[in-house]
């Protein structure tokens, strides 16, 4: 068989038609056609029950096929019914470490466990295993979240919460195990799977024809499936659970036959045509179309209203036009039937034959609207539509599933029914930590990554398919519970600076206190820790963390009096002053100093001036310079720009007439200057005729001897000794 060559299969439940068909010219050729009868009880309402009687009939259609085209048949192109179809939405979310970037992996494994829920959504199973019950055939995000907001990516990115919302699509399992089985024993491989609607539509309702509301019913024996076509898509599948059976058993049950009979006088009713036929007694019957239509008509009601509802249910109302096909859309009075429980007018419910497919050429005698199935599954596989089947194994175990354009090694764990969490590894539990007053939640690590190969070959989740891949897995570690460090919590490199001070370099961090002990940035937190942090912002911050103080005291004592004065600081940034709120960054160069506090800062000075005086010294008439306000500084006259210092004990009289407001000899000085050998040697001071030192007041008119050493005892009329 060529490439371009396909051996078609349509297992129904009351029969199995089998064709070998190729890629023409212009659309398909059938080149050879077998329908058969199943084996009594090997179907019911779709499903296989015995799969050695389907895959005998399976086995005597592939036979016969070969001996026809001269070629063996190793593959087949197969349909499952459109009831086993199932979507269903699922979500998944976990919590992120701090900085931590989202990786590939992590996110397929977040999609996958999404898929997982929705598999524990409509499995009744799901003890079993995350794929007992269905097979996923393909899944596609509608939707990431990162700390609560949609995304369109989640690789790369940073946040607390990731999450991720996909859209899953499933067949039961038992579906395509037997159909696999049945196949298999009867020398063939599953080589697609397309879904007999969807088969069925791709030749009826082609995409040009889909701008248009129609539904097409396809009636089989067990089942009646359904499809709905509007604005250039398929709207949905559905499938009711009633079809040609019902009919037939109401014959059998009516007159009493033999089901096979009864089904061969369904097929061959035809108006003023008498069938005759035996009951299960021997006893030869004659049933007229009418009394036999009479018969089946309450049953062919029953299948056009529950059809009806369900094409009303797909598409939201009546749609504008229905087409049928499948053996059972031939029963008298069905089409009128399903137009009056559409509201349609009766041309617009019309059968579909093989005559319609201008598409599709060869062997014009294989006709009917029950061909017009097995033929689409043909046409969708040579179109390359079908899903194809893909063979792997993991750890051993030989899987079989729908093989996506985007099936991946991660896909095929998940179908081996591996939980996702041990492909990553659940993260270990959180705990809480309060930091300043406010609780925060901080993840567990992750866990240790499953080892993957394939074929021999490490890989990872997201690596693709190839049919015959082997896949060996060594389920990832659970982590533990967070190893996050004060520093990872709080961003250490924010709150730690490098700065020159007085041209020293610092390297300067915030004070962090643990449960009241202070502690350095790379403490491992603990569960229920109490976090305080005192953050640098500016540099009165930073001086305060440093312990320098702003503002510095200096006590001393004034008149005997306790007093403080203040020496308050000064910063300078480049040469520039600034003030205490400059913010803090690293790199800068700070100078500080404090300015002194000058004595006349402290005192109440008197605006007043000290009077000028003459005195005469020596003779000489001198005017003395006015002078400003003194004070004793420890025993010392200082002037009022002394800088304090602590403990300094001042003696102070403000305004004139003060004690030391008034004129001392010191005071000639800046007005008179001694001869050398009083300024060299010294000697003795009288003052009005009395012994007077440096500090012996004067006043107005006052007479001021200087007497050289030498000169003192003849000038005194002392004795000399």
């Amino acid at each position: 068989m060529s490439r371009e060559e396909v051996f078609v299969l349509d297992i129904g439940t009351r029969t199995i038609a089998g064709l070998v068909m190729a890629a023409a010219e212009e659309g398909f050729e059938i080149k050879e056609a077998r329908l058969h009868q199943q084996l009594p009880g090997a179907m019911a309402d779709g499903q296989i029950h015995h799969i050695g009687a389907v895959a005998r009939t399976v086995r005597k259609i592939k036979e016969e096929l070969e001996a026809a085209c001269g070629f063996s048949c190793r593959k087949a192109a197969v349909a499952a019914a459109g009831r086993s179809l199932l979507t269903e939405g699922g979500s998944s979310s976990f919590d992120l470490l701090p900085a931590q970037r989202l990786t590939a992996d992590q996110v397929k494994a977040l999609e996958l466990d999404a898929v997982r829920d929705a598999v524990q959504k409509i499995s009744s199973e799901s003890a079993g295993g995350v794929m007992h019950s269905y097979m996923c055939v393909g899944y596609s995000v509608t939707q990431y979240y990162l700390d609560g907001e949609p995304i369109a990516s989640l690789q790369g990115h940073q946040g607390r919460v990731a999450k991720a919302d996909v859209i899953a699509t499933f067949l039961p399992r038992i579906v395509i195990d037997s159909l696999g089985t049945a196949l298999n024993e009867a020398g063939l491989a599953m080589e697609t799977l397309t879904l007999e609607p969807i088969a069925a539509m791709h030749v009826v309702v082609p995409p040009t024809m889909r701008m248009l509301n129609i539904a097409l019913v396809d009636v089989g024996a067990g089942t009646s499936d359904l499809a709905v076509s509007a604005e250039g898509t398929v709207k949905g599948y559905g499938m009711v659970a009633y079809a040609g059976d019902a009919i037939t058993k109401g014959l059998a049950d009516h007159f009493l036959l033999d089901f096979k009979v009864a089904e061969q006088v369904k097929i061959e009713l035809e108006p003023e045509k008498t069938s005759t036929c035996q009951d299960v007694f021997g006893n030869t019957l004659h049933l007229a179309y009418e009394d036999v239509l009479e018969v089946i008509k309450p049953r062919v009601e029953i299948l056009a209203e529950k059809i009806a509802q369900e094409v009303i249910r797909l598409n939201g109302g009546e749609p504008k036009g229905a087409i049928l096909i499948g053996g059972g859309s031939r029963v008298p009075g069905f089409a009128e039937l399903l137009a009056k429980h559409l509201e349609l007018p009766e041309n617009l419910v019309r059968i579909r034959d093989r005559s319609s497919l201008e598409i599709v050429q060869g062997l014009p005698h294989f006709n009917g609207p029950e061909v017009i199935t097995p033929i689409g599954i043909g046409c969708t596989h040579l179109d390359r539509l079908s899903m194809e089947l893909i063979h792997v194994t993991v750890n051993g175990n030989h899987l079989q599933f729908l093989n996506m354009a985007s099936s991946t090694v991660g896909e095929a764990l998940l179908h081996a029914g591996l939980d996702p969490a041990e492909l990553v590894g659940r993260p270990g539990p959180a705990f809480t930590v309060e930091l300043n007053g406010r609780c925060i939640t901080l993840p567990g690590t992750l866990g240790e990554p499953a080892v993957i190969q394939k074929n021999g070959e490490p890989c990872e989740l997201g690596a693709p398919l190839a049919d015959g891949d082997q896949l060996v897995v060594r389920p990832g570690q659970p982590g533990r519970e967070p190893n996050i460090s004060l520093g990872e919590l709080v961003d250490e490199q924010a709150h730690s600076f490098s700065i020159t001070l007085n041209g020293k370099s610092l390297e300067v961090q915030a004070d962090a206190l643990v449960n009241g002990e202070k502690q350095t940035f790379d403490y491992i937190l603990q569960d229920r820790d109490s976090v305080s942090l005192q953050p640098l912002t500016d540099l009165r911050d930073l001086f305060g963390h440093l312990g320098i103080p702003l503002e510095q005291e200096i006590p001393f004592y004034l008149n005997g009096e306790a007093k403080i004065a203040v020496e308050k600081m000064k910063l300078l940034i480049n040469g520039s002053e600034v003030g205490f709120r400059e913010p803090l960054r690293s790199g800068l160069e700070v100078r500080y100093f404090r300015k002194p506090c000058l004595l006349r800062e402290q005192l109440t000075v008197s605006k007043e001036q000290i009077p000028q005086i003459t005195v005469s010294v020596n003779g000489q008439s001198i005017e003395l310079t006015q002078k400003e306000p003194q004070a004793l500084v420890n025993g010392a006259e200082v002037s009022l720009d002394y800088e304090i210092r602590p403990y300094d004990r001042i003696e102070y009289s403000p305004g004139p007439g003060g004690v030391l407001d008034a004129y001392i000899v010191t005071d000639i000085f800046r007005d008179y200057e001694p001869d050398g050998v009083f300024a060299n040697r010294g000697g003795s001071i009288l003052v009005n005729g009395e012994i007077a030192g440096f500090t012996t007041p004067i006043k107005h008119g006052d007479t001021i001897e200087l007497i050289p050493y030498g000169a003192e005892i003849a000038n005194s009329g002392i004795p000399d000794e």
